[in-house]
């Protein structure tokens, strides 16, 4: 149900750090060592904390936390011993809000939680902290923070919602949903303000706004989608330029800040989508239909008219609010067989098929013109997860990309840098989308991974020249994904260079989007689903509406951005973490069914406890544990030696499905 997968990896570049190879290489500060990361607790007590630079895991005991909770980004001092490296907590760096979800039981004195996630505390909720929770109920519960010191056992804990699930619910989403501790259903008080909100009086609006009913406007979707945020049309003028337009879903003209539906949408602040569903930033009666574009519906939208010259170059380009009406609703799954050649039109309207073929053309064009300025682009396809009426995994595909979904790309792209340009040159406070550069040692084991795959030197010459330079860094890691297009390996290059970059996020100060190439930039086009985009139309709507910003207002907002970009880019990872860990659970589950059955894939990663292995097809990654290889020896080039044979990292291997753990969505492997 996402809008595309190239939206994930540009402008919301995320990296997982499943398999990667761990050499610890933290600054020193005389014989001991110094390290920051993120800690996450073991259920046993102790923690482990991954050093933000090389990724290296450092044991923690419960006495030495400091007070650091899950999640807590901390400074440590480590040693190596036998065991590996041990360290103690110095700092807290920034201390992250910890909510757990569970159910309640209600004691003689006090009330209790059982985590879905377990903990290495025992949790109390004094009677009045405990919001009216039925015993058995499922509730999310803010954590205070840890004291200091090995004997402490217990925290308390205040609940602050009341976890709501759909009847006959995934049990795999109830599973990961509740460990997260995610909202799912709204509240009566919630979903009573999102109708009283859907009230719309539209010939009201159209005394104040732009009628644009009658331009041809049309949506391009997923066909599973629900909610449309953006609508787009395009015309080629007598001139030979282009009027692009992009409408995006008034989303503010509903909900000020003060709203109910505000504090709730910031605190969900991401909509979740799942194989066959999704958990909503907004009501439904507002996310699926008063706001979302509909075709031959009046809705109301904010506009950013775009005039591009022949070679793409903006010429000029205007805000303003609207009421508008889609003329369609396109599906990528049709869209871009016809956009390839492979299929008849989507449509009959000879006006939209014109305009499409239009935008294709112009789409191409921004593209080429995005990645000679130094974008970077993998076509790393998406992962579908096909169900059943009965919800049992039928099939797990890659979905490639094609020309529709950069249609959508190249737009969105292209309207986010124009508003982030509008408000900076009106002296607007800005939430920024940015993507810092790697870091060098990042680049030196990407480096180190592609010298053992075998890549050319010429690669890794260009890259070692290009660590200083942002523009020459992104023109290397593209040419070498270019290098191994069409190959077996090329999903494998393409995720390691994705994992040797740093994580997308929100901030108050523009540090520059590395993976886009641009000075700039942020999220704009989908606020139905986004709550960084509702800020950034806030701000806009201003300069729309010629009100101008005090510098005592300027400053409030500054101070506010500061607070609250963390948040949502904490928030972000955690719900992407939670899709993805429903997507393992489903290939688990998948492949639950293939016990005994042959594969074929390519050695990710050589860990002391086992070998991960990412199958071709179905694309699924599974881990020939240590028993499976008993007598292996690891050496020093990230090879494995297993009696007379050599297995290195690339390496395209047989395996065996030998088993699966469900709960966890462990795939079991091994060596053929």
């Amino acid at each position: 149900m996402n809008k595309s997968i190239s939206i994930v990896t540009l402008n919301n570049i995320t990296s997982k750090n499943v398999s990667r190879e761990k050499t610890m290489r933290p600054r020193k500060k005389g014989k001991r060592l110094r390290a920051r990361g993120r800690v996450s607790w073991n259920p046993k007590g102790f923690a482990f904390i991954v050093d933000s630079d090389s990724k290296a895991d450092i044991f923690v005991s419960r006495g030495d936390l400091s007070g650091a909770m899950d999640g807590d980004l901390v400074e440590v001092s480590a040693n190596r011993d036998k065991k590996g490296l041990r360290g103690k907590v110095t700092s807290i760096i920034r201390h992250k809000e910890l909510t757990i979800a569970g159910h309640y039981r209600r004691l003689k004195k006090w009330g209790t939680i059982s985590p879905f996630k377990p903990l290495p505390y025992n949790i109390m909720i004094p009677f009045g902290s405990e919001d009216n929770a039925r015993d058995g109920e499922i509730v999310i519960a803010k954590l205070d923070s840890v004291k200091a010191g090995p004997r402490i056992r217990t925290l308390t804990a205040k609940v602050i919602d009341h976890l709501r699930i759909p009847e006959n619910a995934d049990p795999d989403l109830i599973q990961v949903v509740s460990r997260h501790a995610l909202p799912w259903l709204f509240s009566r008080e919630v979903e009573k303000a999102a109708k009283d909100a859907s009230k719309i009086d539209y010939d009201r609006e159209l005394g104040k706004r732009r009628d644009i009913r009658k331009r041809l406007l049309f949506t391009i979707d997923g066909r599973d989608a629900k909610d449309f945020d953006d609508a787009i049309g395009i015309e080629k003028l007598p001139d030979g330029t282009y009027l692009l337009t992009v409408a995006i879903a008034d989303v503010t003209a509903l909900i000020d800040r003060s709203h109910v539906l505000d504090k709730e949408a910031f605190k969900r602040s991401f909509s979740v989508y799942f194989p066959d569903t999704a958990i909503p930033m907004l009501p439904r009666v507002l996310s699926d239909d008063v706001l979302s574009l509909k075709p031959g519906e009046d809705r109301l939208a904010v506009v950013v008219e775009m005039r591009l010259g022949k070679s793409g170059k903006i010429i000029n380009h205007t805000f303003y609010e609207a009421v508008l009406r889609s003329r369609a609703r396109l599906c990528y799954e049709d869209l871009g067989p016809y956009l390839e050649g492979k299929a008849a039109p989507p449509v009959d309207d000879p006006l939209i098929i014109d305009s499409l073929q239009t935008l294709n053309k112009v789409a191409t064009m921004l593209y080429e013109k995005r990645r000679s300025g130094g974008s970077l682009d993998f076509d790393l396809p998406e992962v579908g997860v096909e169900l059943d009426a009965k919800g049992t995994v039928t099939s797990i595909f890659k979905r490639e990309r094609d020309p529709s979904q950069r249609i959508i790309e190249e737009s969105m792209i292209l309207a986010n840098r124009v508003v982030c340009k509008t408000l900076l040159a009106h002296k607007m406070p800005v939430l920024y989308r940015v993507h810092e550069p790697p870091s060098e040692s990042d680049i030196l084991r990407l480096k180190e991974t592609l010298k053992v795959i075998g890549m050319g030197k010429h690669y890794l010459d260009d890259l070692e020249r290009a660590t200083s330079q942002t523009k020459a860094m992104n023109k290397a890691l593209q040419e070498i994904a270019q290098g191994v297009s069409g190959n077996e390996i090329e999903s494998f290059v393409h995720r390691q260079i994705l994992r040797s970059l740093k994580q997308a996020e929100y901030s108050g100060t523009d540090k520059g989007h590395f993976g886009l190439g641009f000075e700039g930039y942020l999220h704009f086009t989908s606020p139905i689903r986004r709550y960084p985009d509702i800020i950034i139309h806030r701000l806009l709507k201003k300069i729309i509406q010629g009100k101008s910003m005090s510098r005592k207002e300027f400053n409030n907002w500054q101070i506010y951005l500061k607070k609250v970009s963390p948040v949502l880019s904490e928030k972000e990872r955690l719900i992407q973490d939670t899709m993805m860990q429903v997507i393992r659970l489903k290939k688990t589950s998948y492949m639950a069914g293939h016990i005994g059955e042959n594969f074929k894939g390519v050695v990710s990663g050589i860990q002391p406890y086992g070998i991960f292995v990412d199958i071709l097809d179905p694309p699924v990654e599974g881990l020939i544990p240590e028993t499976e290889i008993a007598g292996a020896k690891i050496l020093a080039d990230r090879s494995v030696k297993i009696k007379r044979r050599t297995i290195k990292i690339g390496d395209i291997v047989n395996v065996l499905v030998a088993g699966v753990d469900r709960q966890q969505g462990y795939i079991d492997l091994s060596l053929e």
